[in-house]
């Protein structure tokens, strides 16, 4: 018999007998592998724990850093700056100076270091929040000091737009206490204020230090590193580095100085501040505007430092030339203007004939700038009626309540013995102009609570009252030098008011329907000063004085209560509106007009009169004038220039921004816009820029070192 042997069904056998074993091999790894994930995850869940206590026991050292960092990016959304502009700046300072007051807030017992913790997060809050209302009123952000001394006036005068920036901000202003109010409902448990060791406490300022160092060595070595340093204006510091940094940068230079701030550039400024202009022959050497001070031997015998560079510099420019017009309105009667908010878009032939008229039938300025220098009606005034730069805000005005405003044209007119006076008819206190009116060259300053009610026989008068009454006090006192600030131009333009009540019906009747409901407002207020204006010609006319008396005129600043603004409930961009275009750069926003007018270029000096196409603005008013007037000076020290004169063209912003014939820098993106058929390389540029940063630094000097009472003494 055959032996049986399973050959199929062995090897079924076998294999289940191994698919059997590795079963049981993989349940064993299965088990293995749940054992291990299981050990994972109370590793993790460990891990995560001693995290979360290390976190609990270090957590307070990130505290700052980490809310700095928040408020500067909540502060940059707000503002519309762009989070990202400076960013990396922005943030190594921000983690250098929260790890400094985590060092602090760490040095002392658990209960002082949270009282500590809880006022710095407070303060730094509020110091966001005020910043935050004033470029919304404002917008630019001011020094604390600048504010500080314009707060009283603000509260005072326009306590409704204060309350209304206030109301509407309350979502952004919680958003910048929330970290103080969550740190003092939770801090205690979540984030408690360890005192630490001296050796954490050491290597916590060591790390702070750091981070600062690193930042600040970026950005004073960087792309913006001018405006770090020599360049260092608040605002543009804000945007770009931080609050917090620009705060600490502002009051660093104010203690001890900014050394490169005060540096002149001038290898390449020999194609001096004041170029003949091209293609010009001069047929008559009428001299220049020029004194007899010696620059080069005041220079040689100074040892101060910084007096010495200003004469050094002041001595490197060229005179202006005197020309045909100098002299043209010696002995006239002067009438200074400084309309609030005013804006050339409503000079009008129809709506406005009175502004027409004055505008384009005495000299026509048709490419004017009054740029926005930061600090609203204050610095608008400064820069008019001393020729110089604003820098600092409100703050500038108050610095120069006590220097000698030598080249004003108050000043020099009143030496001349005219009858001299100062009007405004806002609040008399408003940014303490009852201190630094009169030291502009005025024998009296006039206002709202201080005698202005009691010549117009009421309170809180429209621009045509002031005008009419106040003129009544000088018109017989020739010669007369008279400067008013004007207030009915101001925001906020709304519906219900005397303004527009009185002149909505005019105003749509010749505009029909192309503008929006605030931005025909805004021309109701401004026909305010259309009246004014009416009414001044007219008595002027009148009195036999019309052919006297020069008018001189220009704004304060571009109409910033149209911007989108929550201070003035505006959803809607009526500047862009009322210009026609969208508003991207500074000449966009701050073109102007100055209106320069005397009966006598509609008569007897009528062939004299032109339109002066260069670009001009506020700082070439004064030294024009003080030439139309046969005045002598030195034109090295002043920064704008006589449009008459053979100098060329240069409009400036204190953020180092520029125009001239050729094109416009930017110096927010640092790009140069050429003008259509012109070419400039970067040497041209490069000049141009200098000179610029080398005009800025005159004027911050003038103000701080009290220039002109060293150069001319007296008071």
């Amino acid at each position: 018999m055959k032996e049986f042997k399973p050959e199929g069904n062995g090897r079924k056998l076998r294999e289940l007998l191994h698919t059997t074993e590795q079963w049981n091999v993989d349940k064993k790894r299965k088990k293995t592998s749940i054992r291990y994930a299981k050990q994972r995850k109370r590793n993790a869940e460990e891990r995560k724990k001693r995290i979360i206590a290390g976190f609990k026991k270090q957590g307070h050292l990130y505290l700052f850093p980490l809310v700095f960092i928040y408020f500067e990016i909540l502060l940059r959304i707000t503002g519309g700056t762009g989070i990202f502009r400076g960013f990396i700046y922005m943030l190594l300072l921000s983690i250098g100076l929260g790890l400094f007051f985590s060092g602090v807030a760490s040095a002392f017992t658990r209960k002082v270091n949270r009282i500590i913790s809880i006022i710095i997060l407070f303060v730094t809050g509020i110091l966001f929040i005020t910043e935050c209302l004033i470029k919304e009123s404002f917008q630019v952000y001011m020094t604390f000091g600048a504010a500080l001394k314009g707060a009283g006036g603000v509260v005072g005068g326009f306590a409704g737009e204060l309350f209304r920036a206030v109301f509407t901000s309350i979502p952004i202003i919680l958003l910048f206490l929330l970290p103080g109010i969550l740190y003092t409902v939770f801090g205690k448990r979540k984030l408690p204020a360890r005192r630490r060791q001296v050796t954490a406490t050491i290597i916590v300022f060591v790390c702070a230090f750091l981070f600062t160092g690193i930042g600040a060595f970026l950005a004073s070595h960087g792309k913006l590193k001018e405006k770090y340093k020599s360049q260092f204006e608040f605002n543009m510091a804000t945007q770009n580095f931080g609050l917090l940094t620009s705060m600490r940068l502002s009051g660093t230079y104010a203690v001890f100085g900014n050394d490169k701030a005060t540096d002149f550039v001038l290898a390449n400024a020999k194609v001096n501040e004041s170029e003949p202009k091209e293609g010009k022959e001069e047929e008559i050497d009428y001299g220049e505007n020029v004194s007899d001070l010696d620059f080069a031997a005041l220079s040689e015998a100074e040892t101060d430092e910084t007096l010495k560079a200003m004469h050094t510099y002041v001595n490197s420019l060229t005179p202006s030339k005197k020309n045909e017009y100098t002299g043209l309105f010696k002995g006239k009667n002067l009438i200074l203007i400084c309309a609030e908010a005013f804006s050339d878009a409503v000079i009008h032939e129809e709506l406005t004939p009175t502004l027409y008229r004055l505008t384009h039938s005495g000299f026509y300025f048709s490419d004017f700038y009054q740029p926005t220098w930061g600090g609203s009606t204050s610095t608008g005034e400064y820069s008019f009626l001393t020729g110089l730069v604003p820098m600092d805000g409100i703050d500038t005005m108050q610095k120069n309540r006590d220097n000698l405003n030598y080249y004003t044209m108050g000043t020099q007119l009143m030496n001349q013995g005219y009858f001299s006076r100062a009007y405004h008819n806002g609040t008399y206190k408003f940014y303490d102009r009852h201190l630094t009116h009169q030291n502009l060259g005025y024998e009296q300053y006039i206002a709202q609570d201080n005698g202005l009610e009691d010549i117009a026989g009421a309170s809180w008068i429209g621009d045509t009252v002031m005008f009419d009454k106040t003129m009544d006090t000088y018109i017989g006192q020739q010669p007369f030098s008279i400067y008013y600030m004007t207030v009915s131009g101001h925001c906020i333009y709304k519906e219900d008011d005397v303004k527009t009540d009185e002149n909505l019906e005019r105003v749509k009747a010749v505009l029909g329907d192309q503008y929006k409901d605030t931005t025909i407002y805004y021309y109701c207020y401004q026909m305010e000063l259309e009246k004014a204006l009416t009414l001044m010609i007219e008595k002027l006319t009148a009195a036999g004085i019309a052919d006297d008396t020069v008018i001189c005129m220009t704004s304060d600043h571009y109409p910033y209560g149209l911007a989108i603004s929550k201070t003035y409930g505006n959803t809607e961009d009526y500047a862009a509106d009322l210009y026609g275009h969208p508003i991207h750069k500074n000449w966009e926003r701050d073109h102007n007009t100055w209106l320069l007018w005397s009966g006598c270029l509609e008569n007897e000096y009528k062939d004299m009169v032109h339109e002066i196409p260069e670009p001009t603005y506020s700082l070439d008013m004064l030294p024009t004038l003080l030439n139309l007037f046969g005045i002598d000076y030195d034109s090295r020290l002043l920064v704008g220039r006589d449009v008459f004169s053979d100098t060329e063209p240069l409009v400036l912003w204190n953020n180092y921004s520029w125009m001239t014939e050729k094109g416009r820098y930017s110096s927010d993106t640092g790009e140069f816009e050429a003008n259509e058929g012109v070419e400039a390389d970067e040497a041209y540029i490069e000049t141009i820029k200098n000179v610029v940063a080398n005009k800025i630094k005159f004027s911050n000097q003038v103000l701080e070192l009290d220039y002109y009472r060293i150069l001319f003494g007296g008071s």
